[in-house]
Parts: structure tokens; C-alpha cells; sequence
């Protein structure tokens, strides 16, 4: 590759890595730090969403119930366990709003990761697009370089036919 050619590709290599900066950059406000709200809501869906917590809830219900199925009305919630309901509604009436918060922000996270892979694709575009325009230019310097050297040789030939007859 020659001087010239080396310049250009420098040059090229310069203008995109300016471009890539202002690509990326998203337009959202997604990757700003999460609120306390926001990192509890992922907390409890994280503990809630698992075999664990639902393995530890059962256990809990069984020994809940067997209990106070085993003492009868001396048991400290007797049947038709009202506590225990009461428990369970509650629990229903926290965590149903902390699951929705949290798939609310991974929502937006993911709406943010399909931004900048959208901003990707157009930059992968747009250095495909200049690389074509690099190879044409070379193809072209190539092919122009090729034509002077025929040129050549069709006149040294020339040449030669002209000494020799």
C-alpha cells in the first residue's frame, strides 16, 4: 500500500472513530443510576422469582398448616386460617406492584440495549459502506495504474516492432 493510500486509510480511520463516539452515545437516559425504589423493587423480585423462595413459601404453609390441623382450636390460626390468608394477601398486595416496577425498568434497560445495537448496525452500516467506497478508489487506482502500464508495454513493443522490421 502506498503513502498516499496509508493517508487515507488514517484519515478514514480518524473520521470514524469520531463518528462512533456521537453514535453510541443513547438518547435515552436509561443507563442513569437506580433509585432506591428501583434497586428494591429488583431485589424482591429477584428473591420472589426463584425455587428457592417458592420451596422456603411451601415448607412454610405446610408447617403452618399441619400445625394448627394437628392442635385443632388451641392453634394459633385454626381453620380456616385466617392469619395465614391474611399473610398471603399481603404479600400478594407488596410484591405484585415490585414485580411490575421492576419489568417496568427492564423494559426501559432493554429498549436502551436496543438503541445502541440499533446505533451499531447503522455505524457497521456506514463503515461498510466507506470500506466499498475505499476498495472502489483502490480498484479504480488499480485499474488506472494497469491501463498506463499496457500503455507501456504496447508502446515498447511498438518499438521493438519498429527496430526489428
Amino acid at each position: 500500500m502506498d503513502a498516499r493510500s496509508k493517508k487515507q486509510l488514517e484519515e478514514l480511520r480518524a473520521s470514524s472513530r469520531s463518528e462512533h463516539a456521537t453514535l453510541l452515545m443513547p438518547s435515552s437516559d436509561s443507563g442513569a443510576p437506580r433509585t432506591l425504589g428501583q434497586r428494591l423493587a429488583d431485589r424482591i423480585t429477584a428473591i420472589i422469582g426463584t425455587w428457592t423462595f417458592i420451596i422456603t413459601q411451601t415448607i412454610i404453609i405446610v408447617i403452618w398448616t399441619g400445625y394448627n390441623l394437628s392442635v385443632g382450636k388451641s392453634g394459633f390460626d385454626p381453620y380456616p386460617f385466617i392469619l395465614l390468608n391474611l399473610f398471603l394477601s399481603f404479600q400478594a398486595a407488596y410484591t405484585a406492584p415490585a414485580i411490575m416496577m421492576s419489568q417496568k425498568r427492564e423494559g426501559e434497560v432493554d429498549r436502551f440495549r436496543a438503541e445502541i445495537a440499533s446505533n451499531v448496525n447503522v455505524k457497521s452500516d456506514l463503515e461498510m459502506y466507506a470500506l466499498h467506497d475505499k476498495i472502489d478508489y483502490l480498484e479504480g487506482d488499480i485499474v488506472t495504474s494497469l491501463k498506463e502500464q499496457l500503455a507501456q508495454i504496447s508502446q515498447q513493443l511498438e518499438e521493438i516492432r519498429q527496430k526489428q522490421g
